[in-house]
């Protein structure tokens, strides 16, 4: 397939104008009717009829432009995408819950408003079902905790956080110095599939004791139910930073402060190794590193 005779086949339909489609390709006019008689040799069919009018679709000649205007249109989508530009079309991010909720809204507005032309749809699950989502080709990028290690994505730390004890305003925290006078509390936990909790546990696990330990009266499904039941006096709980200092200043929670509570955890962005240097890709991993790390 010789991509200059379909251009040269599309201009003068375009034009209609031989002259015209070799002015606006740079070439001669022979060289133009050169490669419409290309074209019609490999079909074996006539494909334009000379008018005093200008040029005229034969019945078979129609169904071919519109399926060569087709072929052009996928062909420089494809350059465009891999080839550099300005970053435009549709990317889909997967992420976990904190990163959906306290991270991506405010990043997606401002890539949006540096490159318009780019389309967003997110898709929020824990950790784990994301990057089978990445794998899958369901998702471009992820926006998570940690993900597996593999050849077949590319993985990059993004930023840490920590999570913090979150209680309803009043509570009396003067006699709480460690981690273990916090047992006796009713506690308010997070889904078992959520980062948060994992991350939770392993601490737990870290001080040689264990969820059945504890009083749990809850599993929630989301950061913001959890803050809302402790807000409401349910009892205390574990949540990212993010949303913990949000309540606090707020008014609708407290933070409380352990010697022995330090739970850290990083957020990474990751796509398919063969995929990051896709313009728009690459394009959204810099500015959202760059916002992360000024």
């Amino acid at each position: 397939m010789n991509l200059n005779n379909l251009k040269a086949f599309v201009k003068v339909v375009e034009f209609g104008s031989f002259l015209e489609a070799a002015k606006h390709l740079s070439v001669t006019q022979p060289a133009i009717t050169l490669r419409i008689q290309a074209l019609e040799e490999h079909f074996n069919t006539k494909l334009i009829n000379r008018t005093i009018n200008g040029v005229q679709l034969t019945p078979q000649g129609e169904v071919i432009f519109g399926k060569i205007k087709e072929m052009l249109y996928l062909w420089e989508s494809l350059e465009e995408q891999f080839l550099g530009g300005e970053p435009k079309g549709k990317l889909v991010i997967g992420a976990s819950a904190i990163p959906s909720e306290y991270l991506l809204p405010k990043m997606i507005k401002e890539f949006k408003s540096a490159y318009p032309n780019v389309e967003f749809k997110m898709k929020i699950s824990g950790s784990k079902l994301v990057a089978e989502w990445l794998a899958n080709r369901t998702v471009d990028v992820a926006i998570t905790g940690e993900p597996p290690r593999t050849p077949m994505l590319y993985v990059k730390p993004l930023m840490s956080e920590k999570l913090n004890i979150i209680a309803p305003i009043h509570f009396d925290d003067n006699e709480i110095k460690l981690f273990s006078d916090l047992f006796r509390e009713d506690w308010i936990i997070r889904e078992k599939n959520s980062d948060t909790r994992l991350s939770f546990e392993k601490m737990v696990q870290s001080l040689g004791c264990s969820l059945e330990q504890m009083n749990v009266v809850a599993e929630l499904g989301s950061t913001e139910a959890v803050v809302a039941a402790v807000e409401s006096g349910l009892g205390i709980s574990v949540v990212s930073s993010f949303a913990a200092k949000r309540a606090e200043k707020y008014g609708r929670v407290k933070i409380i402060e352990v010697h022995d509570f330090q739970v850290n955890r990083n957020f990474y962005f990751s796509c398919l190794a063969e995929n990051k240097n896709i313009p728009l890709i690459a394009a959204f991993l810099q500015f959202f590193d760059k916002e992360m790390n000024p």
